[in-house]
């Protein structure tokens, strides 16, 4: 779907999403994790709220929705300037209408730091420990509340800027890389210990962090699974970055898949990447239209998620 106006539905939609802020008042509160290397994992944990835009939601219905930031950035970007002007930063949105959302500073980035004056450089052995360390002790993080019964994490999303895409696509592999517990003798009847990753937002991605490449987690996932949703952005001025991001889309997405609405690679008319590519006001309503129409709606029960043998 090579494409970003001229559609009624989606002039609508902008008319929808980008109405005036009432008030923007962040809903969020900051956590602590620790990755299983002892390294500490800040976020901005922004949970289920009852409100009247998502009429029909509920905790147990609540998809969660990942918020990677870009090299040298922070969460902060996510919390405060991930909005066109005047209107609620992306986080806010999504909370309003029903998602949980989590923010982070991976390691090495804003407030995720060893310990004051250690090492601040960011090695290429850093971001496989992101998907291993940071992102899986978010996973654990979210089935505590999972089983809490405040959300849903069998719907999860993740939406990644920059080199942060390379993380996202390591971690979904890693996420269905998971084999269910042994404790039922009908594969469908198994609890499943990952397999929760169900949508891919990649806003001006990368193939390149440290030793890890885009591409290559999402052949691999592919082969796994090809029922993750997937949506690319990149400004379609920046020929290099977009070639990139062709590349990124085509290693998961089938042949013709831009005429699937699970897959979209878009192309918006401009010279901005990252943040301020997201931040132009039809970027941000189309990546919320495709988490509106490709997870949120998703019929996927709750379930408890311990092993039935415990």
């Amino acid at each position: 779907m090579n494409r970003v106006t001229g559609v009624c539905g989606v002039l609508l939609l902008l008319l929808f999403v980008l109405a005036p802020a009432a008030q923007a008042q962040n809903e969020g509160r900051r956590e602590v994790l620790r990755a299983a290397d002892g390294f500490p994992i800040h976020i901005t944990y922004y949970p289920f709220k009852e409100s009247k835009e998502n009429t029909g939601t509920t905790a147990l219905t609540a998809p969660v929705v990942i918020l990677l930031h870009g090299s040298g950035e922070n969460r902060l970007l996510w919390d405060k300037n991930s909005a066109p002007r005047d209107q609620d930063p992306f986080p806010i949105l999504l909370q309003k209408r029903g998602y949980v959302v989590i923010t982070v500073d991976l390691r090495k980035h804003g407030d995720s730091v060893a310990s004051p004056g250690g090492e601040a450089a960011v090695r290429d052995a850093d971001f496989p420990a992101m998907v291993a360390g940071d992102l899986v002790a978010i996973k654990e993080f979210l089935f505590a509340e999972h089983q809490a019964q405040r959300l849903n994490m069998q719907k999860l999303g993740i939406v990644a800027i920059g080199t942060s895409a390379a993380v996202a696509a390591a971690f979904a592999d890693f996420d269905w890389s998971q084999l269910p517990y042994d404790d039922a003798p009908i594969l469908a009847n198994k609890t499943p210990r990952g397999q929760d990753v169900k949508a891919l937002v990649l806003i001006s991605p990368e193939n390149q962090a440290g030793r890890l490449r885009t591409v290559n987690s999402l052949k691999t996932l592919r082969r796994r699974t090809p029922f993750i949703a997937l949506q690319v952005v990149v400004g379609g001025q920046d020929n290099a970055a977009k070639r990139q991001a062709q590349s990124i889309f085509d290693a998961y997405a089938p042949r013709g898949g831009e005429t699937n609405p699970r897959f979209e690679f878009l192309t918006p008319d401009t010279k901005e990447s990252g943040m301020a590519l997201f931040r132009q006001a039809s970027v941000y309503a189309f990546v919320f239209k495709f988490l509106d129409t490709q997870l949120k709606p998703m019929d996927v029960q709750w379930r408890d998620r311990r092993s039935q043998l415990e």
